[in-house]
């Protein structure tokens, strides 16, 4: 009976605890959430933070986020920097709590906060600012055994106190000279619109004003004249701006600029990142007992500092030179003609449906690999050196009866639809050249265009034909005057003479000649057909019937190089073939039959070595 009983005590006090259990976890579902709460300071996203003041041993921080870049707002107005500022929010964002201590505001408590450091001035106060509200944190001693620091999340009576890493409270210490950036500028490239720089008068040099700006996605040079810029040697200047460091910060007071010349600055630099954002940097004088140095301080802050006098000449030397110095402006990858006449070069092509042919004399398909690489190469050509930025006569220059002129014709030309390059006299290795589009007058090396073809043929594509061998039905083969042979294929591939006799047709031999045809290459173009070609007597001529058309070869006698010239019949232009590939065409492909098929103790036929038709008997 006991033993009843104490099972029934058991089983009681087992269901009672489940009770409880369930209780605890239906009852109160925050409570595990409170204690990961508990167990991190803030939630916190480090890009969500758009301000931060710091309270510490040196003073008042106060930073703000403008553009995704940080600015010091106090104790001076400079730019802050920026990996160390986001270091500190990073440190408070990620810090893990490694103990926790809670308060009720008791005596006691109150106490304890001010042993710990954090009553009744804690020694950091940090407030972050975010887009949805604040947070405070307020840091105070080391504790007396971890390498840890006491802190609390807020400034409410019962806030629990945490102990957190000492990190925490180093990247807090900082001072001014810590937080403050030694970049002169700080922004975007891809939101820079103009580059301007002003260059005083003195009393040996007159003063000078640049001026770049971004146009239509392009740079273009304004000041002191509108030229074209290059947009690489922009990027170039830009980078160079952006890396532009602070030898040493002077003072944060601006009421007595004038003993470092900064009332009536020598020079100014500013970048435009908005239509109403500048930001400029000022030039003052020479550092005394440091020839190498120069004042200087940006608008609307009250620090001086010193730069490189080196870097700064470098800069304002970099704004005028990102003038383009290419002679011929346009994307070689839009082109869509080229004309060209410059001494004995002549030539013209053009682009129909992604194709370039050659025009006028000697038409054909244009090498495209040719086309595309003499295109670059005028794209590239640069002046060597600028030479006039205007000329009111031209004869000086050989440029009012140029000697030769190139056409490129582009749909990005504006109004369009062609930008014509003239080409002066020859001088000094030097040659004057024009653009129409430009008054500029520019030289380039006497011998940068040698790399223009002599003439249409030289653009001419190598592949004299292009056929698909799976749509050849037969071939005809001539040679000489002896009787021609056709060869036929059939749909399955294999290859019959059907006008000769007891013979049959090497198949692969005869694959090889249809192939090589249908793929044939020219050595070289020759222009029009000349008598000494020999093509009016051929000495081998294959015609080869597709699906389509037939295309009949033409293949004259060895010429002194050891080529044969040959013409495409309808076509006025002959090329050259090499000994070889005419070796090939011209071997015979017709065997004679086995013995065993012929049936007969005859001896078998011997096969001709050339194309020629086997003798009748």
């Amino acid at each position: 009976m006991l033993r009843n009983s104490s099972t029934y005590l058991y089983l009681a006090v087992f269901l009672g605890l489940l009770c409880y259990l369930t209780f605890i976890d239906k009852k109160l579902p925050g409570t595990k959430a409170e204690e990961e709460s508990e167990n991190q300071l803030f939630k916190l996203n480090p890009d969500d933070v758009t301000s931060l003041e710091i309270n510490n041993v040196h003073g008042l921080f106060i930073f703000k986020k403008d553009n995704n870049h940080w600015e010091i707002e106090k104790p001076v107005v400079t730019l802050a920097d920026g990996p160390t500022v986001d270091g500190v929010i990073s440190q408070i964002a990620f810090a893990q709590p490694q103990r926790i201590i809670k308060v009720d505001g008791s005596d006691k408590d109150l106490a304890n906060l001010k042993e710990w450091g954090l009553m009744p001035t804690p020694a950091e106060r940090v407030v972050i600012h975010t887009k949805t509200g604040q947070s405070i944190l307020l840091v105070g001693r080391k504790t007396a055994i971890s390498d840890s620091v006491y802190a609390r999340a807020s400034e409410r009576k019962n806030e629990s106190v945490r102990v957190i890493p000492f990190s925490v409270k180093q990247a807090l210490q900082k001072d001014l000279s810590d937080f403050r950036s030694h970049s002169v500028f700080d922004f975007e490239i891809e939101k820079v619109t103009k580059v301007a720089t002003k260059i005083a008068d003195t009393t040996t040099t007159p003063g000078q004003q640049c001026e770049v700006d971004l146009k239509d996605g392009h740079w273009t040079l304004q000041m002191p004249l509108v030229a074209r810029a290059s947009d690489t040697d922009v990027q170039v200047l830009l980078n160079k701006i952006l890396s532009e460091r602070i030898v040493d910060f002077v003072t944060d007071d601006a009421s007595n600029l004038s003993q470092y010349g900064l009332t009536s600055p020598s020079a100014t630099l500013s970048v435009t990142i908005t239509p109403d954002e500048d930001l400029v940097l000022q030039i003052g004088g020479p550092v005394p007992n440091k020839p190498d140095q120069v004042y200087a301080q940006r608008l609307k802050s009250n620090s001086v500092f010193t730069l490189t006098r080196a870097s700064v000449d470098d800069l304002l030397k970099s704004v005028p030179n990102v003038r383009d110095r290419h002679v011929l402006a346009f994307d070689p990858g839009k082109a869509t003609g080229l004309t060209f006449s410059v001494s004995t070069h002549k030539g013209q092509i053009e682009k129909t449906h992604d194709l370039w042919s050659t025009v006028g004399d000697n038409v054909g398909r244009a090498d495209v690999g040719r086309v595309t690489d003499m295109l670059a190469k005028l794209s590239q050509l640069e002046t060597t050196p600028m030479l006039k930025d205007s000329a009111t006569d031209l004869k000086p220059f050989g440029l009012d009866k140029p000697v030769g002129k190139i056409t490129v014709e582009s749909p990005e030309f504006k109004p369009g639809p062609s930008l014509t390059l003239f080409i002066g006299k020859t001088e000094n290795k030097l040659i004057y050249v024009r653009n129409s589009a430009e008054p500029f007058i520019y030289t380039i090396p006497d011998t940068a265009l040698d790399f223009l073809p002599a003439n249409n043929l030289e653009m001419r594509d190598a592949r004299a034909i292009t056929l698909d061998q799976q749509n050849v039905k037969s071939m005809t083969i001539t040679a000489g005057s002896n009787p021609p042979v056709t060869l036929t294929r059939s749909s399955g591939g294999t290859w019959t003479a059907t006008n000769v006799k007891d013979r049959m047709v090497n198949t692969d031999k005869a694959n090889t000649q249809a192939s090589l045809f249908c793929q044939l290459l020219a050595k070289n173009w020759l222009g029009p057909v000349l008598p000494a070609y020999g093509l009016s007597k051929p000495v081998l001529t294959i015609a080869v019937q597709t699906d389509k058309a037939t295309v009949t070869l033409h293949i004259g006698p060895l010429l002194p190089d050891g080529g044969h010239a040959a013409r495409i019949e309808g076509e006025s232009t002959a090329f050259e073939i090499t000994d070889g590939d005419f070796g090939l065409l011209n071997a015979s492909s017709i065997e004679p039959l086995p013995g065993v098929l012929l049936e007969t103790n005859a001896p078998s036929a011997t096969a001709p070595s050339t194309n020629a038709a086997p003798v009748k008997k």
